[in-house]
């Protein structure tokens, strides 16, 4: 339902919305618009506002003075019985706004007056097993599609003008506890999504997609001891061992229903050619019977796009057993110390610590505490190439 405000005073929102519309012409989202996308104040073609989710914008029409005569121009009801949690960012392409909602539905709106172009509904089984609300974090565009994650773990491909199903893939079991909750994203003519469910004993994974039609690249599973696999005509070619053998951080059986579901979705770093995703909790809930770090759960990783090989990790909490996970966005950036630029990202954990990392290799940089209380006073992390652990409390990193 559509609800217009009415003023008859000049509104800055109206003149924010009339800025988003690039232009008549419906045209395709390139890889080359996906990369430049901070630099179009026209579009929003990202999760994260760029592939570095940096969330920068150069639009300095609202600033300091005015922000202040901000005005809604419309509002948009996502309506029914389905009004539960709505944490998508939308895109926004040609003056098309595109979200989802919950229960797996998708949203094109017309971005200067609000007006409901298409809606998608997804048809979910009664079984459906998210573990924590029923939401959406949103699409990924490329071409003439609209790309999403559903409930059921599936990967669904619409058409951008008319919201028609032009392919569907199933990416994993719902019935064993799979689900996807993320936005996929598109990196080097890829589609890259993750899935959710540590909570229920999933093997988490990440994995990639041909978008044109929903052909399976490779796969990479993000507990230690689990084959990873790339795709050639159909067939399944092995391609490493996650963490290179079972057993190393895990007892007995417990890497095969590890969790470490990387339900957030992440980034890209294009100086270093890598994904940057961070993974779930472990699997199950109870600590004492999984004895050891647990990898790669509670972690950030750096996998490479092409096949899916991980390049590095940094595990922030080893051996989680306070449900801290370790899917917090892990931002890439550069900064000047000592006249060298350092290629650095960094990443707020919910154990309370914030961290700085080198994304060349995953090594820490420093790190502090965010955090007034803590459940722990300090928290060892653990990070490729780094033998021991690091040791951070309220001041700061200690050795």
């Amino acid at each position: 339902m559509i609800q217009p405000v009415r003023r008859h005073s000049f509104s800055l929102g109206l003149l924010v919305s009339a800025m988003l519309l690039s232009g008549s012409v419906l045209a395709a989202v390139t890889d080359e618009e996906i990369l430049q996308d901070p630099k179009n104040p026209n579009q929003i073609v990202t999760n994260g506002l760029g592939v570095q989710g940096q969330r920068y914008s150069p639009l300095d029409m609202i600033n300091t003075k005015n922000i202040k005569d901000l005005r809604p121009v419309w509002a948009f009801s996502f309506g029914g019985e389905k009004q539960r949690g709505q944490q998508a960012q939308p895109m926004v392409k040609d003056g098309v706004m595109y979200l989802t909602g919950s229960y797996s539905r998708v949203f094109a709106v017309d971005a200067r007056t609000g007006k409901k172009l298409w809606q998608y509904d997804a048809r979910l089984p009664d079984d459906i097993r998210p573990c924590c609300d029923v939401i959406n974090r949103g699409v990924a565009l490329y071409g003439d599609l609209v790309y999403f994650g559903t409930l059921d773990a599936k990967l669904v491909a619409l058409n951008k003008d008319t919201g028609k199903v032009v392919w569907s893939k199933q990416v994993a079991d719902h019935k064993a506890g799979y689900s996807i909750s993320a936005a996929p994203m598109i990196v080097n003519g890829k589609l890259i999504t993750g899935v959710a469910g540590g909570e229920f004993g999933v093997v988490g994974k990440v994995e990639a997609y041909d978008p044109k039609n929903g052909t399976l690249l490779w796969s990479r599973p993000t507990v230690e001891g689990n084959m990873g696999y790339v795709y050639k005509d159909g067939q399944a070619i092995e391609n490493g061992i996650s963490g290179g053998e079972a057993n190393k951080t895990w007892p007995g059986d417990l890497w095969k229903t590890g969790g470490a579901a990387p339900w957030l979705g992440g980034y890209y770093d294009p100086s270093n050619n890598q994904i940057l995703i961070g993974t779930g909790n472990p699997s199950p809930w109870n600590s004492h019977m999984r004895p050891g770090d647990n990898l790669y759960s509670s972690s950030r990783l750096s996998l490479n796009p092409d096949d899916g090989t991980i390049k590095w990790h940094f595990q922030s909490t080893p051996h989680d057993g306070w449900d801290y996970d370790g899917v917090n966005e892990l931002i890439s950036f550069d900064y000047k110390e000592n006249g060298k630029t350092i290629e650095a990202a960094a990443t707020a954990d919910r154990n309370g610590f914030f961290y700085v990392l080198n994304r060349k290799d995953g090594k820490f940089i420093r790190g502090f505490p965010f955090a007034r209380r803590r459940s722990q006073r300090h928290l060892g992390v653990r990070c490729t190439g780094v033998p021991g652990r690091k040791k951070l409390d309220a001041d700061g990193l200690q050795s």
